[in-house]
């Protein structure tokens, strides 16, 4: 899947048609922080693997909604309280992959 066609898809599951370049930050960061933790050593590849491209997009959409509010773990204000899964929650099926020396 192309960047473009997550970029829509992500548009379509906010429902509404935010800037494409702005999400296409949010998407780079998610592709980043999903890298980091599939490959903690040695070289990354350039992509995200297929398997984890609807995993890039969720954590997508997260980074979006939680933009303003970065660093906190819960908001409560006038008796709404909101909590966010954390990055770490949302990536718990990525597997790190190490080679044996």
């Amino acid at each position: 899947m192309t960047d473009s066609e997550k970029i829509t898809q992500i548009q379509t599951m906010l429902g509404d048609d935010y800037d494409a370049n702005l999400l296409s930050v949010y998407l780079l960061q998610a592709k980043q922080l999903i890298l980091n933790k599939r490959f903690p050593y040695g070289e990354q590849p350039s992509n995200v693997e297929p398997k984890y491209e609807q995993l890039q997009i969720e954590l997508t959409i997260a980074l979006f909604n939680e933009r303003g509010a970065e660093g906190q773990k819960s908001h409560n204000e006038n008796g709404v309280s909101r909590v966010w899964r954390s990055k770490e929650e949302i990536m718990y099926d990525v597997v790190p992959l190490a080679d044996v020396l």
